[in-house]
């Protein structure tokens, strides 16, 4: 079986493609910038080439024989909307578009989205997947648009959609930056601290894509996944805070997260490149929740989480240091 991969040098799609070349696939990975995808070498499977899902030619030459789709690539932060809309929309419709021309024999695609097309929820109205979606940042904005081009453009196709709530792990440089806070001794956190998430291991949610990408039920049909537990951003600080050696957790401001936020826009204007920090993040942070249901995907795929946060946030952190990242 010969899998096409995109995102495979981001977060969740290394992580990714190294457990599939681990199942014995033969993995095609589109990569934009090759010097990224020099550690594919060292798992067997794993075939970088160079091209861009902006860009049409560099996909429609090694879709033929493709068996199954897994997409993943994206900007989880931007300069602007439009860097949001041009990447996880329109390039997201470039390649589904030379899917549909050429991969006549896939046999499934796997969608990775967000929780954000959702919009915010909480416990006690988490998401589910017969919802409705209301987005509230250009991120969901676009993650949903992405989706719509997938059921637009490749209606012959077998298709699966995921929708990931926060996702922590080896590599990922979004939640380090509260891992790189705790280790200097301070957690800012924005108000009380009350807002709700779901959180779930990158460990967990690749089996979950792999779970979802491969069962035949999965067809047509989408998916919420977390860790199974509703967690509050005071508990998630808490957490750090004894993993790091008693980091002090500080309440910002709802005010001076606003700020903090244009700010960082400011500085992305400038500088052209997109801050961690930013109005749309400081947006996001300033719900209520962001909450899933999760029994979709475990009575239907059957699929169980198996790291809870406290284990998962410890190993995490152990491996930030071992990487050389703290």
């Amino acid at each position: 079986m010969k899998i096409l991969l995109t995102g495979g040098t981001g977060f969740i799609g290394r992580n990714l493609a190294v457990k599939l070349s681990e199942m014995g696939f033969h993995v095609l990975c589109l990569v934009r910038d090759m010097r990224r995808a020099v550690w594919m070498g060292e798992h067997p499977g794993l075939e970088p080439f160079q091209g861009d899902i902006q860009c049409k030619n560099s996909i429609t030459p090694y879709i033929s024989d493709i068996d199954v789709v897994f997409h993943l690539a994206g900007v989880t932060k931007a300069r602007n909307k439009d860097e949001y809309m041009r990447i996880n929309a329109e390039g997201t419709g470039i390649l589904f578009d030379a899917i549909a021309m050429g991969g006549k024999g896939i046999r499934k695609i796997l969608h990775v989205s967000s929780l954000a097309v959702a919009g915010p929820h909480t416990s006690r109205y988490p998401a589910r997947e017969n919802g409705e979606v209301a987005p509230v940042t250009h991120y969901g904005e676009s993650k949903l648009i992405g989706e719509q081009l997938l059921r637009q453009k490749c209606k012959d196709i077998p298709w699966t959609i995921i929708r990931p709530p926060v996702v922590y792990g080896p590599f990922d440089k979004d939640v380090f930056i509260y891992f790189k806070m705790a280790k200097s001794g301070i957690i800012p956190i924005l108000g009380k601290g009350e807002l709700e998430l779901s959180i779930i291991h990158v460990d967990d949610v690749t089996n979950g894509i792999i779970r979802a990408g491969f069962a035949e039920t999965s067809k047509g049909e989408i998916f919420y996944l977390s860790d199974g537990r509703v967690h509050t951003l005071e508990e998630v600080a808490n957490i750090l805070s004894t993993i790091t050696g008693g980091a002090k957790i500080i309440h910002v401001p709802r005010l001076i997260g606003k700020i903090t936020g244009m700010l960082g826009d400011c500085i992305s204007r400038f500088s052209g490149k997109p801050q961690i920090t930013n109005s749309q993040k400081v947006k996001e942070v300033l719900q209520e929740g962001w909450v899933c249901d999760t029994d979709k995907i475990r009575e239907q795929l059957g699929f169980h989480p198996s790291i809870e946060l406290e284990t998962g946030f410890e190993s995490t952190y152990h491996w930030y240091k071992n990487a050389g990242w703290l």
